[in-house]
């Protein structure tokens, strides 16, 4: 795992740290902790009994996933969009089912709630975004169970809101119907509301809504009892400080918890012991104050002993582990530090803590440091990046599968054929080839001239049938992917799938190019030009969904066989380069440009330009040393070296600009970040290149249709930059 950061951390004394089971923290409801910027909470999102962790940024809805791994760690998936933004309320709970947790938005301004499911890491499902009818300006949600009659197992919501009159701030219980959330009861609040949490207070209790109202100079917390769908304050401190934020645990070790609630910048952490639950009321301990020495920023409490505060203090520049057994005064125990970024946040995993930070000048969270509770303290491990907040379209998969799946007609070898089809709602066509399956020997001897050590050693491949692009994408298909705008432009007088259209119009297209990216060369039928591979992944994902067929980039192996054709020259037309003029356009032909796609020999499989005119991109990770390992696992079928770092990828055919040797069958050469050397933009483009005006692709649709997680792998690596 590449390392971007690290804590340095002082022990400052012993920690005893008890061990509970993974599945005993689960059974406590997960708390929620606030930034200005975030929502951060932890549950079991899959149902595998092992803790996942979430970041949802307000401004964007964006949330980021870690799966709980049986190491202890976390796998992080890309971002999934919630389908609102500027989202003013969050939580956690047994939503869709009662066996993992669903996620639950907010957003007051545009008077919506969210419900996500995210029990696959793999094949993310669309949000359902209801309209908030019952009130105006939700800003506070808390899952909970709501008796009487039309209750399912799913938990209900009670959400508190502030744009209403005449009473301004409210709270309205919502049957969880799976439908439109309809309202069952409402009731005045005597503030604004904030920080709702469930909160259990007692064994056999059950679930309580923990909420601050804000009044002026002050704040005031009540607990709530809403199972009989009525609303039962149960208890309310009055004449905390206003601003204040809360966490709660079992500090004293008693079945009953200890509030604690401070003000961002305050120096004072409040202790309310709850004394006693009885019917209808809940009765406080006294208040003790304890300083703890800086300004704090945020308190969290760390579990599974319970008995433990991760404590942020100023900024966010230092941060300590406190001991604290509820009566006596916070002991610090360890000091976390966060070098060149500031600590925004933490959560307690299955046998630690996990912390994330910011660089200074960012909005949100971008790494993460784990922390393992061993030997009377917690011992820094792997740390890392967080996914990126970039916009991304894994949403669309789920539905481009099943369109892709509901058109296909053709499931047998023997029923492929050559084809031409139109892209709906334009008059560009392009033709697909069928390729057979079949086995062949990928690399060059070491007797083959020109040959490069990375060639070899030659070894046996089993390839599945597919099909492949007659030529390599022209600008005519590719600039209705760059510029869909003006593609939208010609739906009204062509025909078109409107299904398609909104599938297609969903995935991420590239932003709009610098400079003119033919670079005077030509576009009407000459191939597209100067695009990442990432842009190459996207326009697959892009015409998949116009289209309904499955299309991507070949892996190497699948290009070099069907470029060889059944062949095992240097080239598929023989040894001999001097016949190269009759099948490729390169550096002795070219004139210094690209040609027009279609205009030389084809290979015996009827591909045109395998060789020459411009190199073409593939699905691999370039590694010369890779035939090395797939040599010694004897025949390999349908292999593909998947990219785990953003350069280099493997490129294939030769182009205009390369001597003759690289057009051979076998050559191969790794993408460089050179190719975009000269892009002015700071981050550098992920759609374009400034310097490799030799690199296009074509594309191949394999007769299997893979499940919609393997469809991301193909058109999303991860790791997109060139």
């Amino acid at each position: 795992m590449k390392a971007y950061f690290f804590f340095p951390v002082v022990a400052a004394g012993l920690l005893s740290v008890p061990l509970v089971t993974v599945q005993a923290e689960l059974q406590n409801p997960p708390l929620i902790y606030e930034t200005a910027q975030e929502f951060f909470g932890s549950g079991d999102f899959d149902g595998d009994g092992r803790r996942d962790v979430v970041i949802v940024d307000k401004e964007t809805g964006k949330y980021r996933l870690g799966y709980g791994a049986e190491s202890g760690l976390f796998n992080w998936v890309d971002n999934r969009p919630s389908g609102i933004k500027g989202i003013s309320g969050f939580s956690l709970g047994p939503l869709m089912v009662t066996n993992r947790d669903g996620l639950v938005l907010t957003t007051a301004d545009a008077n919506q709630i969210v419900l996500a499911e995210a029990s696959s890491p793999t094949a993310p499902e669309r949000p359902r975004v209801i309209n908030f009818n019952a009130a105006l300006g939700p800003t506070v949600v808390v899952p909970q169970e709501i008796g009487g009659e039309g209750n399912t197992p799913a938990a209900d919501l009670y959400v508190a809101s502030i744009y209403n009159s005449p009473d301004e701030n409210l709270a309205t219980l919502l049957r969880n119907d799976g439908q439109e959330l309809p309202k069952l009861a409402e009731t005045a609040l005597p503030g604004v509301p904030a920080g709702g949490q469930r909160v259990v207070l007692a064994p056999a209790r059950g679930e309580f809504v923990g909420l601050l109202t804000r009044q002026g100079s002050e704040d005031s917390f009540h607990l709530q009892d809403v199972h009989a769908g009525k609303f039962t304050t149960v208890a309310t401190l009055k004449g905390l400080p206003a601003g204040a934020e809360y966490t709660l645990g079992h500090f004293r070790g008693a079945p009953t918890p200890e509030f604690l609630f401070y003000k961002p910048g305050d120096a004072t952490l409040i202790v309310r012991p709850v004394e006693a639950v009885e019917a209808g009321q809940v009765r406080f301990g006294d208040p003790a104050k304890f300083d703890l020495g800086g300004p704090i920023r945020r308190v969290i409490t760390l579990a599974p002993a319970k008995r433990q505060l991760f404590v942020v203090f100023g900024n966010g520049e230092k941060a300590g582990v406190f001991a604290f057994d509820g009566r006596q005064a916070p002991t610090l125990v360890q000091t976390v530090v966060a070098t060149n970024d500031v600590i925004t946040c933490a959560l307690p995993t299955a046998g630690g803590m996990i912390v994330f930070s910011e660089p200074a000048t960012s909005k949100f969270s971008t790494r993460y440091q784990m922390y393992q509770a061993a030997d009377g303290e917690y011992v820094p491990g792997v740390f890392g990046s967080l996914p990126t907040l970039a916009d991304n379209d894994n949403l669309t998969i789920p539905g481009i599968h099943a369109r892709i799946v509901a058109k296909n007609q053709v499931t047998k070898p023997e029923e492929m054929k050559i084809y031409t089809n139109t892209i709906p709602g334009t008059r560009v066509t392009y033709v697909m080839v069928p390729i057979p399956g079949g086995q062949f020997v990928m690399g060059s001897p070491e007797s083959e001239p020109g040959r490069k050590p990375d060639e070899g050693p030659q070894h046996k491949v089993e390839i599945s049938p597919f099909w492949m692009g007659q030529c390599e994408i022209t600008w005519n298909e590719y600039e209705l992917f760059m510029y869909p705008d003006e593609e939208k432009r010609t739906r009204a007088t062509v025909p078109t799938d409107e299904e398609g259209d909104k599938l297609a119009d969903a995935v991420t297209h590239p932003s709009r190019p610098y400079v003119e990216m033919s670079f005077g060369m030509g576009k009407d039928g000459f191939p597209a030009i100067s695009m990442t591979q990432h842009a190459a992944n996207k326009y697959c994902q892009w015409l998949s969904a116009k289209t309904g067929h499955f299309y991507r980039l070949p892996t190497e192996a699948e290009w070099e066989y069907a470029c060889r054709a059944g062949t095992t020259t240097a080239y598929y037309f023989g040894d001999d380069p001097a016949a190269l003029k009759d099948h490729a356009w390169y550096e002795q032909n070219s004139d210094f440009k690209y040609q027009k796609v279609g205009r030389k020999k084809p290979n015996p499989w009827g591909l045109y330009d395998m060789c020459g005119n411009v190199v073409e991109w593939v699905l691999d990770q370039y590694d010369p040393e890779y035939y090395q390992r797939s040599s010694a696992q004897g025949l390999v079928k349908d292999p593909w070296n998947k990219a785990t770092k953003p350069y280099p990828h493997s490129v294939r055919g030769g182009s205009w600009d390369d001597e003759e040797t690289m057009l051979r069958s076998a050559a191969r050469r790794g993408s460089d970040r050179s190719w975009k050397m000269q892009d002015p933009q700071l981050p550098k483009s992920i759609w374009y290149f400034s310097d490799a005006q030799f690199v296009g692709f074509r594309i191949v649709r394999p007769l299997r249709i893979p499940p919609p997680e393997e469809m991301q792998k193909y058109w999303s690596s991860g790791v997109e930059r060139d």
